[in-house]
């Protein structure tokens, strides 16, 4: 097992290291001059020759992204347009978007895993069909839209529950509850079809195989044989889409936090695109790929708590 681990910790390291360089440069390549927006309004020659300066802009790009990684591998993201702490506002940031993430995979979870139970236990029955299209509906409506025809019909229509803003649950657990109904669900539709077809088509695999027939045929009932021996083995491929959704959601997040006034990761990744905050943008982009390649490791521990024989491949 240490090994297993210790591979796939080198793995995503250089995985790790591919993405920073891929970043940095895609953001160098952006249109535009980076000192002119940190300058503001400023146009004058030598303000914008000290601000190259003292951000290395005048340097080559391969200096300043030994540079930039080197102060990034000790937590120095740099500063903002506002002269803020990169790494301040993604402390600051941070818990909003992963109570959001969390909830959201919740959704989807206690949605789309039963859900996938049941349509493959009852295939082409009416549960089958209404599941599957119900997971086509939910893949296909856009977060943008259900969260504003949400906002529409539970905030402005039945004054149900509040339509932006956020409350930090150890405030007011309530209403941080109440402002979190809605996005959970907008975030979560999608995710909850995306693991209702994955599981429906694991577990149609499990019960076709000769290990749950060969349970049935040693006196198992169907429902012993299925969560017993089916479920496990469906639950392995699950793993690295559950993990990789957190992951994801993360990032996609953005628009969620946009319409609900959420002051979150997503919502300063749109702000610093807009002000070509190159500082912002490239620690926002990193954070996402760090946390997408923890939650591959997540997966591949899971996948060898799951099914042993995967921990010598």
């Amino acid at each position: 097992m240490g090994g297993f681990l210790l591979r796939r910790v080198g793995a995503a390291l250089i995985v790790l290291l591919l993405a920073s360089m891929l970043v940095f440069l895609g953001i160098r390549a952006l249109p535009g001059d980076p000192a002119t927006a940190l300058g503001a309004e400023n146009r004058d020659p030598e303000v914008m020759k000290a601000i190259r300066h003292h951000y290395g802009l005048d340097q080559p790009i391969p200096v300043q992204y030994v540079k930039w990684l080197s102060l990034a591998v000790q937590g120095d993201l740099g500063s903002d347009q506002r002269e803020l702490p990169v790494a301040h506002t993604i402390v600051e940031r941070l818990p909003t978007t992963l109570e959001l993430a969390f909830l959201a995979v919740l959704v989807g979870v206690v949605i789309g895993i039963p859900a996938g139970i049941i349509a493959a236990v009852r295939q082409r029955k009416a549960s089958d069909y209404v599941a599957t299209t119900g997971a086509l509906v939910g893949l296909s409506v856009p977060h943008f839209w259900l969260g504003l025809m949400m906002i529409s019909l539970f905030a402005v229509n039945l004054h149900w529950l509040p339509a932006s803003g956020y409350v930090p649950f150890t405030e007011d657990p309530i209403a941080n509850l109440q402002h979190m109904i809605m996005p959970a669900i907008v975030l979560g539709t999608g995710l909850s079809a995306v693991l209702m077809r994955q599981m429906r088509s694991s577990m149609l695999n499990s019960l076709g195989a000769d290990y749950v027939r060969t349970a049935r045929a040693k006196g198992l009932t169907r429902r012993q044989a299925l969560f017993k021996h089916g479920l496990r083995t469906a639950l392995i491929p699950m793993a690295t889409l559950f993990a990789y959704s957190f992951g994801l959601l993360l990032v996609g997040a953005t628009f969620v936090e946009k319409i609900f006034g959420w002051h979150g990761m997503g919502e300063w990744l749109v702000d610093s695109v807009t002000r070509n905050d190159i500082n912002a943008v490239a620690a926002v982009t990193c954070f996402a790929a760090v946390m997408i390649l923890l939650a591959g490791l997540a997966a591949d521990i899971a996948y060898a708590i799951l099914d042993p024989r995967i921990r010598v491949s």
